[in-house]
């Protein structure tokens, strides 16, 4: 997975991204990314799905052992999908201000 700079338009790898301050490898240009607050927030996306999976699967079965069952199972694979499209739309480069 790659981003774009947000001031040259080059290809920014991934493991680049998750620190908060860092130079465009073409450009470099100073880049800020939100990436550690966009982790946060996907994990408790991830969590309030895994949550409504899990009242959901209980209240069509009535039953909490089958829910648990089912929300560990099928709720922990979609609750991680959905936590890594969020991080994947929400994650944002900005081009930091200088200071003088």
């Amino acid at each position: 997975m790659s981003y774009i700079c947000p001031v040259c338009g080059g290809i920014i790898a991934n493991w680049l991204v998750k620190k908060e301050h860092f130079k465009c490898p073409d450009c470099k240009s100073l880049l800020i990314s939100n990436s550690q607050k966009v982790l946060k927030q996907s994990l408790i996306v991830a969590i309030i799905v895994w949550l409504l999976i899990l009242i959901g699967v209980q209240h069509y079965s009535d039953s909490w052992g089958y829910a648990t069952v089912v929300s560990i199972e099928a709720g922990g694979i979609l609750s991680a999908m959905v936590a890594a499209l969020y991080y994947r739309l929400v994650i944002r480069l900005k081009e930091q201000s200088k200071q003088l």
